[in-house]
Formats: structure tokens, sequence, C-alpha cells
């Protein structure tokens, strides 16, 4: 909220409306996604096992309960795993470096990083925007 506005003033409330949709909005973003990571996990579970989606979205959830980890954290590790790339390596060096236990602390570093490349992908393409300015 804007410094010094009380929040029962028009301004105040206009201010504390708008930060409370700002919160809601990357509320949703995550929220969405976590989601795409999670497919993405089924889609490399269906690749894997060549099984249907449906069998795959069980199996996530099978899975999941066994290794006592959310849907997201266990998406990330299966990712992590069929990728074998740059980002697992940082991720893996990262937290071996921290020497940051294994669980929330760990998942939680390896689900941002996936999160953040997911989200990069998802952009659009900055060197053509540059290009057009």
């Amino acid at each position: 909220m804007l410094p010094d506005v009380p929040a029962t003033t028009p301004v105040g409330r206009l201010a504390a409306t708008v930060e409370r949709l700002r919160r809601e909005v990357r509320a949703a973003q995550a929220e969405a996604e976590g989601r795409a990571l999670v497919e993405l996990a089924k889609g490399i579970l269906v690749e894997r096992l060549g099984c249907g989606p449906a069998q795959a979205a069980r199996q996530l959830a099978e899975l999941t309960e066994q290794a006592q980890l959310t849907p997201l954290e266990f998406a990330v590790d299966v990712i992590n795993q069929a990728a074998r790339d740059r980002v697992s390596e940082i991720t893996d060096a990262f937290l071996s470096v921290a020497a940051a236990p294994a669980g929330p602390a760990a998942d939680s570093a390896a689900v941002r990083l996936r999160a953040a490349e997911s989200g990069v992908l998802a952009a659009p393409d900055t060197q053509a925007m540059a290009d057009s300015l």
C-alpha cells in the first residue's frame, strides 16, 4: 500500500485493492506453472511407460503418495530425471554445495528452478522484441 495513505480513503482502498489483485495474479501464475509441470511429468510417464494419459495420471498419484511428496515436487523429480539437462545439474550442484537437507527446502529449490525455466520458455521471444524496437 502507499505510505502514509489511510486505508479508509478512496486512494487507500484503491491501493489495497490493487495489492490484493497483484497477490491473486501471482498466486494464479504460480498455480498455472505448477499445473504445467505436473502435465509435463504426466507426458513423460506416458512416453516412458507406454500408457495413456489417464493411466499416467494414476501412476503419478500413486508414486507421489509412496514418495510422500506433493504432486508438484514429484513432477519436478520426474522431469529432472528425464531431462538430465543443465537445470538438473545446477539444482543438484546447488543443493549439494549448500548441504541443504533433503526435504521441503531442497524440493522447493528444484520446483522454483523448473518453474522459472517453464516461465522463460513460455515468455515471448525477447530477441525478436528487441529487434523490433
